[in-house]
């Protein structure tokens, strides 16, 4: 009950400051997908000034949870969350999975076939990344994956952004 109170306590500073600070942006976070796509079972999107999330529950189990930041830099946060314990999966494995979770979701309608074309450049530069480091692309634009494992669960996380 007080871990709560606490939290409720520290959301309630951070909007407050937040709205002392309040910044104009040019541009507000579009959603990647829509409810009815194929392998989507549960669909949900929320935006709140230049932040928005965007949550799939996929029928490969999967719980994709999508963050933007459209203000300062674009920065879109894709978080793979899985049931079990992957942890003794090398590193390998998880740049690969990234590439074929974006190819995957690409599949789903046009609209998210340019998802193919980070897949592509993943794959092109898998030999030189490793987890948690960002990888420059192109001028100004980066790929950061990474992994994050418990006992109960682990999620693949991918990480785009400009700056």
């Amino acid at each position: 009950m007080n871990k709560n109170l606490i939290v409720l306590v520290i959301l309630f500073v951070v909007l407050f400051l937040s709205c002392e600070t309040k910044k104009t942006c040019k541009y507000k976070p579009a959603p990647v997908f829509e409810a009815g796509l194929p392998h989507v079972l549960q669909y949900n999107f929320e935006i709140q000034g230049q932040q928005s999330l965007e949550s799939l529950l996929l029928d490969t189990n999967v719980l994709l949870e999508i963050s933007q930041d459209v203000c300062t830099e674009t920065r879109q946060e894709y978080r793979f969350k899985v049931q079990g314990d992957f942890s003794q999966y090398p590193d390998s494995l998880w740049l690969k999975e990234a590439s074929r979770q974006l190819v995957f979701l690409s599949s789903f309608s046009p609209k998210q076939a340019p998802l193919k074309a980070w897949a592509d450049v993943i794959e092109a530069r898998r030999g030189d990344m490793r987890l948690g480091e960002d990888r420059e692309v192109d001028p100004g634009v980066f790929v950061r994956v990474d992994r994050v494992v418990s006992p109960e669960q682990s999620t693949l996380l991918l990480v785009f952004s400009q700056k």
